[in-house]
């Protein structure tokens, strides 16, 4: 196996289970994550329950998507290393950068709607 292509694995594998984190945390949760709630200005107790249930219901669909991507990018570098394959090699990156670009931009749209980027969990970072 050639460094570049064990590199590849690792560092798949690193944001894999970062993704995977990402996913229990909004798949598990039963209210707004801390940044959140600073981000709306409010509670999650001053919000009405049927709010609150659609709210919950994206919360949980941003994590799935967090489960797919972790699941593809733990399993399709392993699969890929077994069975060469081109489109299982331009698939991981691909489809992650998808997703991610997909987050930026949602965030890049709060940022600008509320004019302010310190509500943000890696603005100080």
């Amino acid at each position: 196996m050639k460094i570049s292509e064990l590199m590849a694995i690792v560092l798949y594998s690193m944001v894999g289970v970062i993704s995977l984190m990402m996913a229990y945390k909004n798949l598990m949760s039963d209210r707004f994550i801390p940044f959140q709630e600073k981000a709306a200005g409010t509670s999650w107790n001053s919000i009405d329950s049927r709010l609150q249930y659609v709210l919950l219901t994206l919360i949980r669909v941003s994590g799935l998507g967090f489960l797919v991507i972790g699941i593809l990018l733990l399993v399709t570098p392993i699969v890929s290393y077994f069975r060469q394959d081109v489109f299982l090699r331009y698939a991981i990156p691909i489809l992650s950068f998808i997703y991610c670009s997909g987050l930026n931009c949602i965030n890049r749209q709060k940022q600008q709607h509320l004019g302010k980027v310190h509500f943000l969990p890696w603005s100080h970072s």
